[in-house]
This record gives structure tokens, sequence and C-alpha cells, in this order.
């Protein structure tokens, strides 16, 4: 949502908004957000546009369709911003959207085409989730809850993977699977399974990888990858593909590859006043939590999970497979539930609790500062995964326990 205020303020439109939390970037750009509910606001804008976090139900949704106003939510606004560029490139998936949405734009970038960009998630390197630029290419993420990625079409699309997710809207997986190929059949072109297939992955000291990519028998690049995350050798692959469907030469593309340096909260290795190794990984779902564990378990080292689960609705839905994926770290810290658009449900945490304390050792924290002193007792020899699409890891910079490289 930050990333579209930046772009409608671009194409000259005031712009003001609200949020839970204060934006020092947007208040940066000249953009106020109210940490209140503030109805003036409505009345002065001619469009609103809300996220699929709000339903139309929410106060100031509710009152801006009272009041006759231009109501969009954020996929139909998104897709407006599109059409003003030749080449959309959009990326779908459950799992590993946010970074091949951003290699794809940094390999575009390498090779000197100056995409604009969209995307979850803030990009290591320039400290933002979105880039105006040109307008011959314009690199999206794509998302599938409430179907908001329909609204797009896509010149490219790619889609990573399906898994069943946010059964809170689509109640199925079958009807999931049905707005992927809606979405597939309104792009011009697609990438649903790559052609190129992973040998030789080999991660070192530090959780970076290195791997060949190969068509078939034939070596297609040596890659050495300034990331960890054994599954971003298989986003590597989609980003290869999508962008060779541009026409972008090897040179750019093995370079691109190699000079990523990442996004926030994905398996990103942060520094702290401990000296233990700690990544911090935007995992919310018990197959992204099982791919972080595969990341680490190699490593000489007692296993720490630290979890903050995402909405109430999804700890209900997956409990077992929560438990299944955590259970395969040596010690589970839970911390208390991001419950975004939810109200709180204590029932969920309590059960997710029992069920892990059935095979492992498990505390539950609803403190911050309570969860460092637990995090400060750990010896030298800890590799500390904090997991979740919630904030624990910004109350965790705010207090001053972890740090970005």
């Amino acid at each position: 949502m930050s990333s579209l205020a930046r772009f409608a303020q671009k194409e000259g439109n005031l712009v003001r908004g609200y949020d839970r939390e204060k934006s020092q970037e947007l208040f940066d750009c000249g953009i106020e957000i109210d940490n209140e509910l503030n109805f003036d606001n409505i009345d002065w804008a001619d469009e609103i546009i809300y996220s699929s976090a709000f339903n139309l139900n929410f106060d100031l949704v509710a009152y801006a369709l009272q009041q006759k106003k231009v109501v969009k939510v954020r996929g139909e606004f998104l897709a407006e911003i599109s059409k003003g560029y030749e080449k959309v490139i959009a990326v779908a998936g459950s799992h590993g959207k946010s970074t091949v949405t951003a290699l794809i734009y940094h390999i575009l970038k390498t090779a000197g085409k100056n995409p604009s960009l969209h995307v979850g998630a803030i990009l290591i390197d320039v400290g933002k989730s979105y880039d105006i630029a040109e307008k011959e290419y314009f690199v999206t993420e794509a998302c599938e809850y409430h179907d908001n990625f329909l609204f797009l079409h896509p010149f490219l699309s790619v889609v990573t993977n399906i898994e069943s997710e946010h059964l809170d809207y689509f109640k199925s997986f079958a009807r999931e699977r049905k707005s992927f190929e809606k979405f597939n059949n309104q792009s011009e072109n697609s990438i649903v399974k790559t052609k190129y297939s992973v040998k030789n992955l080999k991660t070192d000291k530090l959780g970076n990888i290195s791997f060949n990519i190969m068509n078939g028998e034939q070596l297609r690049f040596k890659i050495k990858m300034k990331i960890g995350g054994k599954y971003n050798a298989q986003n590597a692959l989609f980003a290869v593909e999508a962008v060779e469907k541009l026409g972008i030469s090897d040179c750019y593309i093995k370079y691109g590859l190699e000079s990523f340096k990442g996004l926030q909260k994905r398996f990103e290795r942060v520094e702290s006043n401990l000296s233990n190794i700690i990544f911090v990984d935007y995992a919310h779902h018990p197959k992204e939590i099982s791919a972080v564990y595969d990341c680490v378990k190699t490593m000489q080292a007692k296993k720490i999970a630290v979890f903050q689960p995402h909405t109430y609705s999804r700890t209900r839905a997956f409990m077992a497979d929560f438990a299944k994926s955590l259970c395969k770290f040596d010690e589970i810290i839970l911390f208390k539930t991001f419950s975004a658009r939810e109200k709180e449900d204590c029932e969920v945490e309590i059960k997710l609790v029992q069920l892990l304390a059935e095979q492992k050792k498990v505390i539950m924290f609803y403190d911050v500062n309570a969860l460092i002193d637990k995090l400060n007792s750990y010896s030298q020899d800890c590799v500390i995964c904090i997991m979740g699409a919630g904030n624990l890891p910004e109350l965790l910079q705010k207090q001053k326990f972890i740090w970005r490289v």
C-alpha cells in the first residue's frame, strides 16, 4: 500500500492515508498517514483505495461508500497503474513470489532496462519496495488474496507454485486453483513450470548458496549467490526463464543473479549483541517454515525457532502442519499472534502450544522484553530463526536486539 501511495503521488495526485503504524518514509515524501480514524480525509479525497486486510464494513471504507466516493480495492488500483506501462511482468504463487519479482527487476536493471517495480518486501540494497522508473517494464508481485491478481492482464505472468492458502477467502484449494488458472489465461505469456533444474546445490558457512542451472543434461550457468535459502535456487530458475523471454543476454542474467543482495525478511542474516547466527524470514506457512529448517539443518548448532503466527484463521486451518514443521527445530518459541484483520482468539494459541508441547519444548511470550531475556540466555552454539509475517522483527529492532548487516 505504501508503494501504491508513492506511485499515486508520482502521477501528480495528493495522497493521504490511514494505518495502525507510522510511516517515516511516507512522511518524508510529504504523505500524511493518520494512526487514528480521520473521516475528514474521506471527505477530502476523490478516490479511496483500501487493502484487502480491511473489508467493506471497516469504518473508513463504509463511510466512503455512504458518501458515494469512488472506492477501489488495492488490486484494482495496481492494475490501473500497470496500464501505463508497455510490458507488465506479474509474479504470483504461494511461496517465493517476492523474491522472484525482485530478481527479475534486478536482472532487468543490471541489463540497463531501468524497469519500474512494485513488490511486497524491501530490497536490501535500495531500502525500499518500489521503483518508479521508465515505462517499458513494470515488474509487480501479484497477490492472490481476495483475487486481487485477477485485475491484472500481464504481458508475462509467472506462477512459482500453488499451495492451499488463504482459506478464509477461497474456502477450498479447488477454488484457489481456479483463480490461478484464470490468472494464467488472461496473461499474454505465462510460466508455470520452469524447464531448468538445479544441480550441485551447496551452502557456505554463512548460509549463502551456489549451484548449477541445468537445461536437461546441459549446463546453463554456474551461480554463486550472495543470499541464503536453498529454495532461492528454485526462485532463480523462474527469474532466469522470465528474463530470457524478455530478451536479456546471458552475461546480464549471471551477473544479476550473483549481485542480488536479497530482500528484508527473506532468510535475511541479521546482527545482534549475541554472537549467534540469526536469520529473519517471512515464513508464515508450514511449508515455508520447513524450507527455513532445510536451510539450517546441516549447521552444527542447536536450532531455535522463534515464530509469530500470522492470523488466527491460518493457524487454525493448518494447526497440525504448523506443529509438524516447527517440531523439526530443537526448541520452539512462540510470540503473540499478529492478528492483522482478525479479532483476538487466544484459544487458537493455546491449542497450538498444547500440540507442540507433546513433542518439543515450547514457550509462549506476549512481551517482547521477556522474549529478548530468553534469547539472551542461549549459548553461542545456537542458530536462531525468527519467522512470521507479523511485526516481531520490527519490535526486536526497536529494542535494539537485532539490526541489519
